[in-house]
């Protein structure tokens, strides 16, 4: 079972506590609905790890059979249900990306005079393998009045795996990658990296990892992650300790692919 912490109660700004609310009631509202839908991503990290960083958007992937127009209508249902939750005004639900392949919507509207908003993808290139998720109960902050609810997530093993891809892209750099995976770093997700991924690309990453990540600054990290963090975490954060999670985070790393590539031989 996981138990989201009240953002209020960790400090966070009122906006921060309006697009958490909203999104923890879109979740519920799509739990309940018929769409075949998997969370991964910074909201998979909350109610499956247990993170403390907040997400900006929410991400989720798709039976690769599922119907366009079916999960739009799904989203956009959620969505409206969100932002009657979250007390959002002049909320408005806009379609951003309509494909095959992804559902892309975002809500926005107001509290307390604030802007709230937040993108939800949804993907639908890739069936998620049966064994790469579960299911978990999700229990919202009381204040939220919103009653437990099961949804389907990726595993430790899956977010980890999934996480490791993402920061070895070449065109990605960001700092929530080795936040994630700082927390992952129990998980055991070599069998489906060997899986998953070509050899040679493994063999690159083993090899590549170290100077992919020092491209992740701390500079970057206080843009884009620290704002996101409670701020007792955050202040614990500097350039030292930062340098010190990437190392940690990038030995565990190459340990993973290691261990990929001696079973895939």
């Amino acid at each position: 079972m996981s138990v989201l912490y009240d953002p209020r109660d960790r400090g966070f700004p009122e906006a921060f506590t309006a697009v958490d609310r909203a999104q923890v009631a879109m979740l519920r509202e799509l739990a309940s609905s018929e769409a075949r839908l998997v969370l991964k991503g910074g909201m998979a990290m909350r109610v499956v790890v247990g993170s403390m960083r907040l997400t900006k958007d929410v991400d989720l992937d798709r039976a690769a059979d599922a119907s366009t127009n079916a999960i739009k209508a799904s989203v956009r249902k959620a969505l409206t249900f969100a932002s009657q939750s979250a007390r959002l005004l002049g909320a408005t639900v806009d379609e951003l990306k309509m494909t095959p392949t992804t559902v892309r919507m975002r809500l926005s509207g107001t509290t307390s005079a604030m802007p709230v908003k937040f993108v939800v993808e949804v993907s639908g290139r890739s069936a998620p393998p049966p064994s790469s998720w579960t299911r978990v109960t999700v229990t919202p902050p009381a204040r939220y009045g919103i009653a437990p609810f099961q949804a389907a997530a990726y595993t430790h093993d899956m977010l980890a795996a999934s996480k490791v891809a993402a920061i070895m892209s070449p065109n990605r750099n960001v700092p929530r990658d080795i936040y994630d995976l700082n927390d992952l770093i129990a998980a055991q997700p070599e069998a489906l990296l060997s899986s998953l991924f070509e050899h040679t690309t493994l063999m690159q990453w083993r090899d590549e990892s170290l100077s992919k990540a020092s491209l992740i600054t701390f500079d970057q990290a206080q843009a884009e992650l620290l704002p996101y963090l409670p701020p007792d975490i955050r202040d614990s954060l500097n350039s030292a300790t930062w340098e010190d999670m990437t190392l940690r985070v990038i030995e565990q790393v190459q340990r993973w692919v290691i261990a990929a590539l001696d079973m895939a031989s």
